[in-house]
């Protein structure tokens, strides 16, 4: 039998990873996950009401909430969207969880000196507001897909160009992210074993700037060979179901309860 040889039998120790690739990997990892929720055609909890009307009942919240001033107002409101929270998976209450800890945390260091001056009372109603608003945006982000925004504006009937600039940006977004994603796992796989130079981020957004322009320009070549500017009416199907009639009761319910105890 052939014995091995020398130098595969020979034990050398890994060298460890600079805290320079851990923060290109930190980077990269945030990158696959805000591109994975963008690319995310399922909501994490498919909702049973229509899209344009979770987007109806996300505003009209946000716009009591902003203009509630007492707790009382707030406490009902809160029971209300907690409600709604509790039918949602556990992985995404564990997400909302630490989104709302981080929020409430530099929230609370911001409004620190006015504690400090004034009390806790005005500062406490407006940490509560903070964290009802970032449930009802967890709520809704929960539930619905930029897909299904882009359709509930539709069925809305907001303006065509805002609709297809709204729907283009995120798409770009996404594109965009990717070019990113790519550049920087390249200065990842041709430095294994070096130390990474951190002002190299200032050439890889160079590098980020031009291919987005180059793709940018392709982008819109193609869009005019297939009839991009054509004026073409369509029109989208507006359904009630008994769901919507529902979350539209509790919102009047809701606007009258707010409206009563100011």
């Amino acid at each position: 039998m052939r014995k091995l040889p020398d130098w595969l039998q020979q034990d050398e120790a890994l060298a460890a990873s600079s805290k320079s690739h851990q923060y290109l990997q930190m980077n990269i990892n945030s990158l696959r996950r805000l591109l994975g929720k963008m690319k995310q055609t399922t909501p994490a909890f498919k909702a049973k009401s229509s899209s344009w009307m979770r987007l109806v009942y996300f505003v009209c919240l946000a716009i009591l909430i902003t203009l509630s001033h007492s707790t009382i107002q707030l406490w009902i409101l809160a029971i209300f969207l907690l409600a709604h929270i509790a039918f949602l998976p556990g992985e995404a209450l564990l997400r909302l969880w630490k989104v709302l800890t981080r929020v409430l945390f530099f929230t609370a260091i911001v409004l620190l000196p006015s504690i400090l001056l004034r009390g806790f009372q005005n500062s406490g109603i407006f940490l509560g507001r903070t964290g009802i608003l970032v449930l009802n945006l967890s709520l809704f982000l929960a539930t619905t897909t930029s897909v299904q925004l882009v359709e509930a504006l539709r069925q809305l009937h907001f303006p065509k160009t805002m609709i297809q600039t709204i729907e283009l940006a995120m798409k770009y977004t996404y594109i965009l992210g990717k070019h990113l994603q790519q550049q920087i796992e390249c200065v990842q796989l041709r430095t294994i074993g070096q130390k990474v130079n951190l002002g190299l981020f200032g050439s890889i957004l160079g590098l980020l700037y031009l291919s987005s322009k180059n793709h940018t320009k392709e982008v819109y070549e193609a869009m005019t060979l297939r009839g991009y500017g054509i004026d073409v009416k369509t029109k989208t199907p507006f359904r009630w179901k008994k769901e919507d009639v529902l979350l539209l009761l509790e919102l009047i319910v809701l606007v009258a309860a707010t409206t009563m105890l100011r």
